[in-house]
């Protein structure tokens, strides 16, 4: 697999001698993987902004995680970059909560990060009923919650393009993109101007300050050319989607009720006390109506809240990014959650070079490798073959550890009861081996 991936992986660098402002590229930002996550550098815990926490006068160091290919295996200078913001209805939630997606789009070439930003709103629920019990009365809060997640995103971004040049990025393409709060957030971030957020929540200013301020004093700008959203919403009362031509794909579920997929107010499971949102169908509606690309992906009559599958989002959002830098857009509408996508051949870029395909076994994934606790497979490449049966063996050969009848795309383990050492993991349907490769334990 090794080999396989680092061709592959010549063949993603191959291409930058053409150009580097070009990233309608075969191989790469696709379906596809173009480099193992052993390639991927990641930094940790990089701060971006202080800011006071509010509503409490505790001031925050915020932190962000980076993910990108390494220049040893990427010799393009430049990359396209990927804000992820995570959920928990602005209340709970950690930036490690988007560090398998955070992978999965740094392996097919683009730098990635994703932020810690400024929680709570003066509601000590835990869950939704607790939140409408409890919380009714801090709709004003949840607002100003809202606008400050806006203010960090930004800052994020400040941060991210002032220090282009140290993580790689290209900054003439820059998307966000985020999980339920975390896509409302990232809409906000694209679509807002400071009118609009005065709109929203007109005391927010006097108690945090402007929306492109805070955190930091750096002035830089930049343009957002797409947003990824999973289960968002943009404010009725605010939002006009006329900032710019952003382009915009979504998945949602069709009766979600903690962001209503279309016209609703936010955590409306139980109560209606929250504000009023357009959920991502609205949103696919007015993008259609005003012409701009967009593409809603559905989860059809499900209660759930974001269960697209995130190994199919991915790779839907990467097409969609591609086709963009590739000044295409397909755009459209889907309830299929597990239906195919396919940009990987789609290239600007004339080359004699064949068109390599990573095999089925180097796509299947594990995450932390190396590690030293608990490890995600990633097995979603096999379910059409499932049920799936899972072993572990040491260099030795010996059965370390063995399930059977797997039919989720994800499975984990706690790699901290084995011994320090190299294992190895293979995928079986039935009796016939699917894939095969490494793990690394570290103490």
């Amino acid at each position: 697999m090794k080999k396989q991936l680092l061709f592959f992986s010549i063949v993603c660098f191959f291409f930058s001698a053409f150009s580097q402002s070009n990233y309608c590229i075969q191989g790469r930002f696709s379906e596809n993987l173009c480099f193992d996550s052993s390639d991927i550098k990641i930094t940790t815990a990089v701060p971006y902004a202080v800011a006071k926490r509010w509503p409490s006068t505790t001031i925050d160091t915020l932190k962000l995680d980076v993910f990108e290919p390494t220049p040893a295996t990427d010799t393009l200078s430049k990359r396209p970059f990927i804000l992820l913001i995570h959920g928990g209805a602005f209340m709970a939630g950690n930036r490690a909560d988007m560090h398998y997606q955070c992978m999965q789009y740094a392996r097919r070439g683009f730098v990635v990060a994703t932020i810690s930003y400024r929680l709570g709103w003066n509601c000590a629920a835990t869950d939704l009923l607790g939140v409408c019990i409890f919380c009714q009365g801090e709709n004003f809060k949840l607002k100003t919650a809202t606008y400050r997640a806006v203010q960090d995103a930004r800052a994020a971004l400040r941060y991210m393009t002032a220090n282009a040049h140290a993580f790689g990025i290209d900054t003439s393409w820059i998307f966000i993109g985020g999980e339920s709060a975390g896509s409302i957030t990232a809409l906000h971030t694209a679509f807002w101007t400071q009118d609009e957020a005065d709109t929203f929540a007109n005391w927010a200013k006097n108690d945090v300050g402007l929306l492109d301020t805070a955190g930091n004093s750096l002035a830089n700008t930049y343009t957002i050319k797409a947003v990824i959203d999973n289960c968002g919403a943009v404010s009725r009362d605010s939002v006009v989607l006329n900032n710019g031509n952003i382009p915009v794909i979504s998945f949602h579920d069709e009766n979600d009720c903690v962001v209503p997929t279309a016209v609703g107010q936010v955590i409306s499971c139980t109560c209606q006390s929250f504000f009023w949102s357009w959920g991502s169908s609205s949103i696919h509606s007015m993008m259609n109506n005003a012409g701009i690309c967009n593409e809603m992906n559905l989860v059809p009559l499900s209660l759930n809240h974001c269960s697209y599958p995130t190994w199919n989002l991915v790779r839907h959002a990467s097409c969609f990014l591609k086709r963009l830098m590739c000044s295409e857009c397909a755009g459209g509408f889907s309830n299929n959650t597990s239906a195919a996508v396919s940009c990987d051949t789609l290239s600007k870029v004339v080359s004699s070079l064949p068109n390599i395909k990573l095999s089925r076994d180097a796509e299947l994934f594990f995450f932390p490798n190396p590690t030293t606790g608990k490890v995600t497979f990633d097995v979603s490449n096999f379910l059409s073959q499932s049920p799936l049966n899972i072993s572990v063996t040491d260099a030795t050969g010996k059965l370390t550890e063995q399930h059977h009848h797997l039919s989720e795309p994800f499975f984990v383990t706690d790699a901290a009861l084995y011994a320090q050492g190299i294992y190895f993991v293979a995928v079986y349907s039935g009796n016939r081996l699917l894939a095969k490769s490494k793990l690394i334990v570290q103490p």
